[in-house]
């Protein structure tokens, strides 16, 4: 019986080693599926033009998440299009200038989305403190005015498309109740 066990085990320690292999492939594959359909074409030659894009999350390690949130928030309003710019170049250059890249003049254009308000506070059940739901910000926030309702993600704490199109029918359904035509 320990036997059977022993050679189970190995069995299917052999079998979990070769898991991750196989995801990798099936993500391959998936991938390149996906970029065949819709006439995307991938960059086949180096002289090629591709497109990047870079993410930057200003995070505050160590402070409690809101207040990371606002002084995110700050800092990208305090950095200005050059400062996004200069620091774009100087990295692509560290990253890429080994294998000839030069970002005065292998960059066409650089086109920077600055959101400080861009993602929705999503509250944290572990430090945030237990506010009854219609006293949140963002049910305060929301809150119709005349005959104009409030519908993004925003006025939903989630930063979520299905959260925006959840929003625009609850402020619909405000405003049809509103008019009593619901």
């Amino acid at each position: 019986m320990v036997d059977a066990e022993i050679a189970g085990s190995r069995k299917t320690l052999r079998y979990d080693a070769f898991l991750p292999m196989g995801m990798a492939a099936i993500y391959l594959l998936l991938l390149l599926y996906f970029k065949s359909i819709g006439g995307y074409k991938a960059v086949t030659v180096p002289e090629e033009p591709v497109v990047l894009h870079l993410v930057r999350n200003p995070n505050q390690p160590g402070r409690p998440r809101k207040e990371q949130n606002r002084l995110g928030q700050e800092e990208l309003l305090a950095t200005t299009f050059e400062q996004f710019e200069r620091e774009i170049r100087r990295q692509l250059g560290r990253m890429l200038s080994g294998g000839g890249f030069d970002p005065a003049t292998d960059i066409a254009a650089i086109t920077v989305n600055r959101w400080p308000y861009g993602y929705a506070y999503t509250y944290d059940s572990l430090s945030d403190p237990d506010v009854p739901p219609e006293h949140r910000p963002h049910v305060l926030g929301r809150q119709r005015f005349g005959a104009v309702a409030i519908a993004n993600s925003d006025a939903g704490a989630a930063a979520f498309t299905n959260q925006a199109i959840d929003e625009a029918h609850r402020a619909v359904q405000e405003l049809l109740v509103a008019h009593g035509l619901t």
